[in-house]
Formats: structure tokens, sequence, C-alpha cells
């Protein structure tokens, strides 16, 4: 790594939109919960126990409900006992982000996301035994009147614990973000944008100083596309689809719960990959900036995050009893409904699945980076925009030059609209008059960002002529 390049969590790392936290930010060891400071091998060890909890409960339940289908009220007693000790953990990870004090680290997302996707796995299982019962839809009716069966209540308390421990991992992240420097600056943050509207010229003009390169061409491929957050995430994608075909092949599942479970398995890694490219804000590329670092990542992270989100459950397919298993299960609840062609190998639902990802991921990380992250930059960072288009940031010029990438963003977001609008659109249709509406709005911000635009000449963007202000 260059040494003028700080770490993607050194105390320096700031935000495209204000101050990046970095400070050394702990758990209480395996808990999840916030320590004063905490050493690498407890974070690491804090990563390991919630990468198991999200592995341990679902596969739990599941060898519950396989061992005990016929006990079905035990079945739902032992589940029942699996929520409580979930909700336990999340409770220990949620309590401990409300004592701490100091700005978060990214890692600390990971328990308390770790516990909210294994209450949702653990759910679902539930609510798959109990369809499989035929008690998932008449139990809470038989509880009003008073004539439950055994395993009725056992049922409903299982699928409230669940729920419960799910709400109580989640509310752990609003809890970490309003410990961050941009939140808690988020009141000024809003005035000074309020105070912008009345700006002078002269006040809008002001440069503001660029935020330093987080990753650069030296960095090694990995580092330079995912950050920290974005490898965990691609982790617990992976793991989370190796779950879901194990699940997949040696549970009898209903036909609608069969065909959604396809899909969940193929798009596990789509997080990662989306996350990366949301994660260009922060992470500003020293060649790429950010705007062309995220369409960077957009292109190169999903074809990485296919390939690795899906190898595990692949090679657990490749195993006999679980590839049997498969097989028999698609055939009978998904058949030609899914995305594997009539008269293909099933080994072709891995091919086709990860293609189906990778394209996810792009269309995702398009959509961020032309809905999100270019409006987020014209507002917040125009100047940012500015110099990586090689546009003049010549004081007289800086002005104009903000006003055409702001409305170069408009323009971008239009485009996609448009061309919404004008398929299958008929004319005289209403569709059709918005779709030429939206056309010559177009027309007219071409025309405006064409005479807005003041262009340095055929200098490097990184090469500020005479008569340019230092940045």
């Amino acid at each position: 790594m260059s040494t003028n390049q700080p770490p993607d969590r050194g105390t320096g790392a700031p935000s495209a939109l204000g101050s990046r936290s970095g400070s050394d930010v702990g758990t209480v060891t395996g808990t999840g919960a916030p320590s004063e400071a905490a050493t690498g091998p407890v974070m690491v060890q804090r990563t390991v126990v919630a990468a198991l909890v999200l592995l341990v409960v679902p596969l739990l339940t599941f060898a519950i409900a396989v061992t005990l289908g016929d006990e079905t009220a035990l079945a739902f007693a032992l589940i029942c006992v699996v929520h409580v000790l979930l909700l336990v953990y999340a409770g220990i990870v949620t309590a401990g982000q409300l004592r701490a004090r100091t700005p978060p680290r990214l890692v600390e997302a990971v328990p308390p996301l770790a516990a909210f996707l294994a209450a949702l796995a653990t759910l679902g299982l539930a609510q798959v035994l109990a369809d499989a019962e035929g008690i998932r839809t008449s139990a809470v009716p038989r509880l009003r009147h008073g004539i439950p069966l055994p395993e009725d209540l056992p049922f409903v308390l299982s699928v409230h614990l669940a729920a419960l421990a799910a709400l109580v991992a989640i509310a752990a992240l609003p809890l970490m973000m309003r410990r961050t420097r941009t939140v808690r600056a988020l009141p000024g943050r809003i005035g000074e944008v309020a105070g912008k509207l009345g700006d002078t010229a002269d006040d809008a003009d002001s440069p503001r100083t660029p935020r330093p390169p987080v990753t650069s061409a030296k960095d090694p491929l990995l580092r330079r596309l995912l950050s920290p957050a974005s490898r965990v995430l691609l982790v617990l994608g992976s793991l989370a689809a190796l779950a879901g075909t194990l699940v997949f092949a040696l549970a009898e599942l209903p036909q609608p719960t069969a065909e959604a479970m396809t899909f969940v398995i193929v798009l596990c890694p789509a997080p990662a990959m989306l996350w990366a490219v949301l994660s260009s804000l922060w992470r500003r590329d020293a060649e790429l900036g950010i705007l062309m670092a995220a369409l960077y990542r957009t292109m190169a992270v999903p074809v990485l995050g296919a390939i690795v989100g899906l190898l595990p459950a692949f090679l657990a397919f490749l195993v006999p009893p679980v590839g049997h298993g498969f097989a028999e299960q698609y055939r009978a609840a998904v058949g030609d409904s899914g995305i594997v062609p009539e008269g293909s190998p099933l080994v072709m639902f891995f091919v086709l699945g990860a293609l189906l990802s990778l394209l996810v991921g792009m269309l995702g990380g398009l959509a961020l980076s032309i809905a999100v992250i270019m409006p987020l930059l014209t507002l917040f960072r125009p100047e940012q925009l500015v110099g990586e288009n090689g546009l003049s940031t010549n004081r007289a010029d800086r002005r104009q030059n903000v006003a055409a990438m702001r409305l170069m963003s408009l323009l971008v977001i239009l485009i996609f609209v448009f061309a919404i609008l004008i398929a299958d659109a008929d004319a005289g249709e209403p569709r059709f008059t918005w779709a030429m509406v939206t056309l010559a709005v177009l027309v007219g911000l071409t025309v405006a960002i064409k005479r807005l635009q003041r262009k340095k000449g055929d200098r490097r963007p990184d090469v500020p002529s005479p008569e340019d202000d230092s940045r």
C-alpha cells in the first residue's frame, strides 16, 4: 500500500458526505457488544461468532424439524428454545450498541446483520414445518376459540420469538448510525444546504478541499474493488447460498416456497456487490475519482461476486446426496417455471444463476451510480465531478460548471425515464405524450449543459492551469 493513502478504517478516512468513522471501537469478546478498545483477534472472534450464529441457527432448526417431524409439539418447543437463545444474542448485540458512545466501525454491523438474517431464516423454516403439518394458518384461530392442538401454542410462540429477535437485531443498525460523525453533523449539514440556496455568487464559487484518496492502482485488486464491509457481506452471502442449497435439497418445500428459495440462493451475493458500489462515496480512488470508481466496481465486482458467492453452494450440489435431493425437489416443486430450460442438466441452475446474479449486480450498481451517487456528489461535492470531468476550476467558471454537472445528473436520470416511457407506447396514449415531454426536457437540458460548460483545454485534470485556482 502506498504511504500516501490512508487505510479503509483509519482515523482519517473520511466520507464524501462527511467525515468517516475510524476510532477503535470493539466488542466484548464473542458477543458483538462494543467495548472501548478491541484488538484484532477480538474483532475476528466476533465476526466468526456472528457467522456461526447465521449458519448454526437455521441448520439447528432444520435438524429439529427433520428429526422430530412426527412429534410436532416437541419440535416447535425446541425451536422456541433456539429462538430464545437467538433473541438473547440479538439483545446483547443491540444493548452493546445502545451503551456505546464512540464512533462505530463497519465490522460492528456484522453481528446484528447475522442475527437478523438468522432470525428470518429460522422463521421461514418454522413456517415451512407448520405448513407441512397443516397448522400455519389455522393455529391462531384455534387458540382464539379455545380449541388448540398441542403444537399450536409452541408454533405461535416460535414465530413471535423469531420476529422479535429480527426486530431487536435490526434495531442495532440505527443505534450504530446515530454515533457516526456524519449523522452527528447532519443538523449542521442541513443548515449548510439550506444556506447554499441563498448564497451569493462568490460564496457559491468557493471550492472545497477534495478528500484524500482511499484506493489507487497500486493497491491489490481485491482491496480496490471491495471495502471491508463488502468482503464480510460476500462471505455471509456465500454462507447463506450454501445454507439455502442444503435446505432446498434436504427439506420438502411447498411449491411457492421452493420457487422463491431458488431465487434467494442465486441472489445472495447481490448485497455485497451493491455495497461495494455504494461505498465508492467514501472510498475515492486516486485515478478514477468517485463516480468512475463506482462504475468500475459496477462492472468488475459482480463478476467476482457471482463466482465466489455461489461456489460453496455449487460444491455442495456436487455431493451426491445433496445433488439428488436438489434435483428431485427442483423437478417436483419448480419444474419448467424455474430458470433452467426444460431438458437441460440441473448443473445449469448454478451457471444461469451466476449469470442472473451478475446481471442483477451490474444493473443494481448502475442504478446506484446514476440515481444515488451522482446526485449526491452534485449536491454535496460538485467540485469533485468538475475536476474529474476535465472542466475548468477557474473561479470565474466554477459556478457555471457546478450548475452544468447538476443538470447532467438530472439528464442521465431522465434518459432512463424516457426509455421506460417510450417502450411499448403507442401514439396518442398519455404514456407516449409524457415520453415526448420528457424528450423535449432532455433536449433543453442538453443545450443548457453545452452552454454552461467551461473546459480546461487539453491539460490533464490533475495538473492545474495557471489561471485555475488550486483545489
